[in-house]
């Protein structure tokens, strides 16, 4: 293997969000025996970069499940978004069900004054409450935070509705994620790959959501969390011990003998 990357929440991170000392020095080790390293996560640039700089390393990220992709210098290489009129007919159609949605936009967030969730801890992002929803931007995702059953109900509605012009998972159980028709993080590291020459059999990739699926399929070994979702432990194979375990790391070691 050439290059492995890591989704974050659920995967790479522990419980607190955080990476621990016992994961970084796995992935530096990792890095200095010469394979490279590269994060794919649904979460925005801000974050993304954050996480990047406590590992200490330069690497390549795709955020926003592959709406974003940044090189190993933090620049922009790929970028796409949802137009104003979907985003706006998305947005319309939660607020009837009212259903708690947050828009996401480079370093901005929009949400609606009825959503009651707290986002304080949420310091990376500009915060605007949305009044009337022609004051919405494109888009770069859209993400649900609700119930697990609120999360089917408005996922069921969601695909029938919008399926032809966004991609639509369940990236945690009581979370949707919505992005850019045709954005994915296997699209997205089909880019990466190419800018380092690495072929698509030569990567290892580690996730434990539905949103990490189009990227486990495309890779030469795949790699499923012990605390997966139920849709990925049943199609992928190799399974990692659990994230609060360190279990990327564990698996690192093991694999390339670290």
């Amino acid at each position: 293997m050439k290059l492995v990357v890591s989704d974050l929440d659920g995967t790479l991170l522990n419980t607190q969000s955080q990476i621990t000392d016992y994961t970084k020095a796995a992935v530096k080790k990792l890095v200095s025996n010469g394979v490279e390293f590269a994060i794919a996560t649904g979460r925005g640039r801000a974050s993304a970069v954050k996480l990047k700089k406590d590992i200490g390393l330069d690497i390549y990220l795709i955020c926003n499940n592959g709406a974003n992709i940044y090189d190993k210098e933090e620049k922009s290489i790929f970028e796409k978004i949802i137009d104003k009129k979907t985003s706006h007919e998305i947005i319309r159609l939660l607020r009837e069900r009212k259903v708690a949605y947050n828009g996401f936009i480079d370093d901005d967030f929009y949400r609606d004054e009825y959503d009651k969730n707290d986002y304080s801890r949420r310091l990376d992002f500009v915060e605007h409450i949305l009044g009337d929803i022609e004051e919405c931007p494109a888009l770069h995702k859209i993400i649900i935070v609700e119930d697990a059953d609120i999360i089917l109900k408005i996922n069921k509605e969601l695909r029938e509705k919008f399926s032809d012009v966004v991609e639509i998972t369940i990236s945690d159980p009581e979370c949707i994620d919505i992005v850019p028709k045709e954005c994915s993080k296997g699209n997205a590291l089909k880019v990466i790959a190419q800018q380092l020459g690495i072929e698509m059999n030569k990567i290892m990739a580690f996730g434990d959501g539905e949103n990490d699926l189009d990227m486990l399929r495309k890779v030469g070994h795949p790699v499923v969390m012990e605390n997966a979702q139920e849709i990925v432990k049943k199609e992928i194979n190799n399974t990692a011990p659990k994230n609060i375990e360190n279990g990327v790391a564990l698996y690192l070691e093991k694999f390339f003998k670290l």
